[in-house]
């Protein structure tokens, strides 16, 4: 419960940089195009810097297992997800955004500071596992469900700076390479920035986008139900099934930070890539404006439910 009402307070706390984003461009004292700066920061400088520096920990078993049981656990699920999404893509006329707002969510600019506040600087190194396949699978399954064809883009995963961070801080982790001093507080004070940054991109957006678009699309609202509450569930209930974490109790608080990612509002990748191809760029970026709203009521309850299965 203690753990519910801290995600509650420090997804509040961050919607509170979402609301000075929008209004530092309402009232002119930056333009809305000052989004793209700030964007880019925060993509290939900030949190490069948070993942990197979850890696200057002590190896052990115990941290490599669990980093690998957070990679296999986020691909389950993201088949899964795939699989539920393509079944439903007829009944329910989903259409791609549709389909990939509801598998993709918002794994680096909004998780990754999130367990940092709430969990610690620690527990970033398990959430830093989910970029390889939210990458992996979004530059492959995402742009092709987008643009309708089978085109990969491999070049965006192999060039993607998250994943280069992961990778290097592998490299420092395997080796035991600690950064010396003063390189590490300056690598922790960007680390620092991610959370303040990458909100107040979204509010700065957010003051070019009508309200009452975001809050009167009635298919939002189905999409926002199944973004938040019916996939995250699912790998949830499927783990808790198998028992698996009955013989492995030390991975419950581990996986947990897979299971914050799995409740994570609709990734505004999905709306990058909807501006490129034209598919509907409006209604993604609706989906994730409204998912992130919602979120700070639905994170909090699915991480108290998923206490009470594995408790």
């Amino acid at each position: 419960m203690q753990l519910s009402l801290a995600l509650m307070e420090n997804i509040a706390s961050m919607l509170i940089w979402v609301v000075l984003g929008a209004v530092v461009v309402k009232t002119g004292l930056v333009k809305g195009e000052s989004s793209k700066v700030l964007s880019s920061l925060t993509v290939y400088v900030f949190c490069p810097c948070m993942i990197f520096n979850a890696f200057q920990i002590e190896l052990t078993r115990e941290r490599i297992f669990g980093f690998l049981s957070c990679v296999a656990f986020a691909f389950v699920a993201y088949f899964l997800w795939i699989l539920l999404s393509r079944l439903l893509r007829k009944p329910l006329r989903l259409s791609p955004v549709d389909e990939t707002s509801l598998v993709y969510g918002n794994v680096g600019n909004l998780v990754l500071p999130l367990v940092q506040l709430t969990l610690g600087d620690e527990m970033v190194f398990y959430a830093s596992a989910l970029q390889i396949p939210f990458n992996l699978l979004f530059w492959t399954h995402g742009i092709s469900t987008i643009q309708g064809s089978a085109k990969f883009e491999w070049r965006k995963i192999v060039s993607n700076a998250n994943i280069w961070a992961v990778l290097i801080g592998l490299v420092f982790l395997g080796f035991q390479w600690h950064l010396p001093s003063v390189l590490e507080t300056s690598v922790t004070g960007l680390a620092h920035m991610v959370a303040p940054a990458s909100m107040m991109v979204i509010g700065m957006v957010l003051a070019g986008t009508s309200l009452k678009s975001i809050f009167t699309t009635p298919r939002a609202y189905a999409v926002a139900a199944g973004k938040l509450i019916l996939f995250p569930l699912l790998p949830v209930l499927l783990l808790w099934i198998s028992g698996l974490l009955r013989h492995y109790p030390d991975l419950v608080p581990i996986l947990m930070v897979t299971a914050i990612a799995f409740a994570a509002p609709a990734a505004s990748n999905v709306s990058q890539l909807a501006v490129v191809f034209d598919q509907e760029p409006e209604k993604a970026s609706i989906y994730n404006i409204l998912t992130l709203f919602f979120c700070v009521v639905t994170i909090p309850l699915f991480i108290g439910l998923y206490q009470v299965l594995f408790s």
